[in-house]
């Protein structure tokens, strides 16, 4: 079959399938030697290039069901460029292994899940998200198309930390379902979202947010004082809102350009001056819920704006 496809095709498909390969034994090995957490990789598209189900599933609540079909049509197989990406993320798994135990630290009492899966596609996803309580998924077209090569030496460490934001995440859901917390409203949903986002966007923070010595840039420093009167606004007006209303307020909470992100950001740099380097320090906004969101806007906002924020007790 192989003589069907020139030599360049040859070499892709070859790549494929030892990816696919390589990164089946790698897990394994991690599996034996730290069993609290393995991480296993996995491909979400097949030798031809065709979506997994796995793949078609985890990003299923990212598109309407007829866009859904539509983008997951046809084949795609990996490019060269997307092939870097794959490699890198393979090339990084012992070492994100090796941050886990720091990543927990927040976490206290909290039982992570014993696996967690790494699913790498090439199509209708994001650079980074996860998927149900295990899964963390890179679409390796949009880390090409938003970051370029992986070969960049800024590449190696925005990897690193995207891996660490997203583990947040899994971490997180643990603590939920342990905690068996819900939502009454749309208002407690965008304190958890403010939490949630807020420490796994901490987890994204590069140099130019943080200088050496944990403390804030002058850019981070310019953006929280432009971010913050959107924070109070919005959750303001959210305290009241009904779900057609709290869904436009919510935009731009964790989505969109890093530096607009009024929620997660504003949260992730509150909680970096919380840290000071010291994970053990964010244990308690861990540990109170979405609601320690006004505790820590009371700490950190300018006087004018905290008189204006919704008043809850801690639950």
């Amino acid at each position: 079959m192989l003589l069907l496809f020139n030599t360049h095709k040859i070499v892709i498909l070859a790549c494929l399938h030892f990816l696919a390969n390589t990164f089946s034994s790698h897990s394994q090995s991690l599996s034996q030697s730290s069993p609290k957490i393995a991480l296993r990789l996995h491909l979400g598209l097949t030798a031809n290039g065709a979506a997994t189900s796995a793949w078609r599933e985890a990003i299923r609540d990212r598109h309407e069901e007829s866009e859904l079909t539509k983008t997951l049509s046809g084949r795609k197989k990996l490019s060269e460029e997307e092939m870097q990406w794959a490699e890198l993320i393979k090339s990084r798994v012992a070492s994100w292994r090796g941050m886990i135990d720091s990543l927990r630290i927040p976490f206290e009492n909290v039982t992570p899940p014993d696996t967690v899966r790494i699913l790498l596609g090439n199509r209708g996803g994001s650079d980074a998200f996860t998927h149900a309580p295990i899964t963390i998924c890179f679409d390796l077209s949009q880390l090409q198309q938003q970051y370029g090569a992986a070969s960049s030496s800024a590449n190696h460490s925005r990897i690193d930390r995207f891996f660490a934001h997203e583990l947040t995440h899994i971490l997180h859901k643990a603590w939920r379902k342990q905690r068996g917390v819900e939502f009454k409203s749309p208002f407690e949903f965008a304190l958890w979202e403010c939490l949630t986002e807020g420490l796994g966007n901490y987890r994204s923070l590069s140099n130019k947010w943080l200088r050496t010595d944990w403390t804030l840039t002058p850019h981070a420093q310019e953006v929280l004082q432009r971010l913050q009167p959107i924070f109070v606004e919005r959750l303001v007006a959210l305290e009241h809102a009904a779900n057609d209303e709290a869904e436009i307020l919510m935009e731009g909470l964790s989505s969109g350009a890093f530096d607009k992100k009024w929620g997660a950001l504003t949260t992730a740099l509150w909680l970096a001056q919380e840290a000071r380097g010291d994970e053990r320090n964010l244990r308690k906004w861990v540990e109170v819920g979405p609601f320690g969101i006004l505790e820590l806007a009371q700490k950190y906002l300018p006087a004018h704006l905290k008189t204006q924020m919704p008043k809850r007790e801690l639950k």
